[in-house]
């Protein structure tokens, strides 16, 4: 697995790019990629993921693709949480 950040992601068109952690060209990410429990995948610009990195004949491409925060959950399962 791989840690980067989402340069852009067009949650119309459903795919985006990915920062290269290496520097190299920007790694392409189709929403089919994106590991959530949400029926509607998106990612959020400069939100942290982690990623298995392709390469295909097209380019450098990501796949089981999940937004990561500092405490291990998804960002989106950090919101649902209950402290009550």
């Amino acid at each position: 697995m791989a840690l980067s950040k989402v340069k852009w992601f067009d949650g119309k068109k459903g795919y985006g790019f990915l920062l290269n952690p290496d520097g190299g060209e920007d790694i392409f990410v189709h929403f089919s990629a994106i590991q959530s429990e949400q029926s509607f995948k998106v990612l959020n610009q400069d939100a942290e993921v982690d990623f298995e990195l392709d390469k295909t004949q097209k380019g450098l491409q990501a796949k089981n693709v999940r937004e990561v925060s500092l405490n291990g959950l998804s960002n989106r399962q950090s919101s649902r949480m209950s402290f009550g």
